[in-house]
């Protein structure tokens, strides 16, 4: 079913991009230039996504965020964060203030579609959770003064698995560099090893990522799940009042 898409942004040309951008999809939209006016919108009505401008260093987005994370009834909605900026501050407070997602401007058609088609899927939330996604990229683990070149062969957002094994022991804690080029992400995480096997592949489990690194492992993990979401047909795309409801 389409998805209740609230779109708020004080940028005229960014309002009118997603807003055109999004009602190509199916989606009901409803868009607002004016913060505070969003903010009393989120009281009444549920909203199953919500695209949020943040602007640095003015806090309206940031705020409008926390407003939607704490009242009764978008509790649970996803927040995207809308930046001009990929400013590591900037991101960090917005997950802190309660945003799922980052996406830095410029927005375009094929950075949403493959984000939007995946939160209109069923379960897609515990879907993405358990999701373990093809990533093949090299990775430098680093450990005890030495480098060890690995390959990725899937990513979650819980870990790893890169092959060839290390000769490092289960449980140890390491350094990883790695890319995600279709976020255009470069990583330095700590990771532990939680497993290695006879086909000499070793698994990674992620340490306390910063809002950042999980931010471009969520988008990359996103992205992919679309490839397995199937397609809606035209006729699919049709407005359904059901999921309409305040």
């Amino acid at each position: 079913m389409p998805l209740k898409i609230m779109i708020a942004d004080d940028d005229p040309e960014s309002l009118k991009l997603m807003r055109t951008l999004t009602n190509a999809f199916g989606h009901f939209v409803q868009t607002f230039d004016n913060i505070e006016e969003a903010g009393q919108c989120t009281d009444t009505q549920r909203f199953d996504v919500a695209f949020v401008g943040m602007r640095v260093p003015d806090p309206e987005g940031i705020d409008l965020a926390q407003r939607i994370r704490s009242s009764q009834l978008n509790g649970e909605t996803t927040i995207v964060m809308v930046s001009a900026t990929d400013d590591i501050d900037s991101l960090r407070k917005a997950f802190g203030m309660g945003a799922n997602f980052v996406l830095t401007k410029p927005i375009t058609a094929a950075r949403l579609r493959p984000m939007l088609a995946v939160m209109d899927s069923p379960g897609w939330k515990s879907r993405q959770r358990a999701a373990r996604l093809p990533l093949f990229t090299d990775v430098i683990c680093k450990w005890g003064g030495r480098q060890f070149p690995l390959r990725s062969m899937n990513i979650s957002e819980t870990g790893m698995l890169l092959q060839p094994s290390v000769d490092i022991e289960v449980g140890q804690e390491v350094e990883l560099e790695f890319k995600i080029a279709e976020v255009n992400a470069s990583l330095q995480v700590l990771a532990r090893i939680v497993r290695k096997d006879a086909n000499e592949r070793v698994g990674m489990g992620f340490i306390g990522l910063a809002p950042e690194e999980q931010n471009a492992v969520q988008l990359y993990v996103l992205g992919r799940l679309d490839a397995l979401t199937p397609k809606r047909t035209v006729t699919d795309l049709r407005p359904s009042r059901r999921l309409f409801r305040p």
